[in-house]
């Protein structure tokens, strides 16, 4: 082979490397654009999720909140149409067949219960799953909301019937919850109860002595209190 031949080849053939080098490098830099893009993608998502759990966990605190709120009310407006057809206080009955214990003997069999179509007409009201630990609401006369009524401090042991309130009671309420509850009826944080809280007796158309309920920046006729690392929600049926 004549030697000018030769050399040309030779210079094609070193002509050729620094292309095939550049390709590579060309090759290894987008493969790690594109694990950079994915690795910001990726903590982008994780991010966006979070921030959509949360989000979705207050919304759904707030939906909560407000199916107690409106349970309550049901309950005062329920009480409230009884009094309207002239059923006395003490003829009040929150008896029913899924929770026991309020079973009394008043006047009219079924014009006086709360709930049943013929008297207060509304239905049980179970609590939204996991916005409390799944207890059920209870009905009571034995607490008094210090100040509301005619009742002052103390008038839990004062000797007195006439001052204590018809109340719903919603225990073990969910934090988040409570907070949603206290906001939507306008009160700061979640007060602590300095009192005794809601007593546990079940309403049978008597009212006594029993706890009495102190918050700061009270009296309310509904709020969510602290008592014991737990909460509760009240509902005033009838202040008295």
């Amino acid at each position: 082979m004549p030697q000018n031949k030769k050399n040309k080849k030779n210079k094609k053939n070193k002509t050729k490397h620094p292309r095939q080098n550049e390709a590579g490098n060309v090759f290894i830099i987008i493969l790690l654009g594109v694990a950079l893009f994915a690795a910001l993608s990726y903590t982008m998502s994780r991010g966006m999720r979070g921030e959509n759990t949360r989000k979705m966990s207050e919304q759904q605190a707030v939906l909560k909140a407000s199916t107690i709120l409106d349970s309550g009310q049901k309950f005062e407006r329920a009480v409230n149409r009884l009094r309207r057809q002239n059923i006395s206080e003490n003829d009040i009955s929150f008896d029913q067949a899924i929770v026991a214990g309020y079973d009394h003997t008043p006047v009219q069999p079924d014009g006086n219960k709360v709930f049943h179509p013929n008297g207060g007409s509304v239905s049980w009201q179970s609590p939204p799953e996991d916005a409390n630990d799944g207890s059920d609401w209870f009905f009571t006369g034995e607490t008094c909301i210090a100040d509301l009524g005619s009742g002052a401090t103390g008038c839990d042991t004062d000797g007195s019937t006439r001052n204590e309130e018809l109340v719903a009671v919603l225990p073990n309420i969910d934090e988040a919850v409570c907070t949603e509850i206290n906001d939507k009826l306008g009160i700061t944080d979640i007060p602590a109860d300095t009192g005794g809280g809601a007593s546990t007796t079940l309403y049978q158309g008597d009212f006594d002595d029993g706890t009495e309920i102190i918050l700061t920046g009270g009296p309310f006729e509904a709020a969510c209190f602290s008592r014991g690392g737990n909460n509760f929600f009240y509902q005033v049926l009838i202040a008295r």
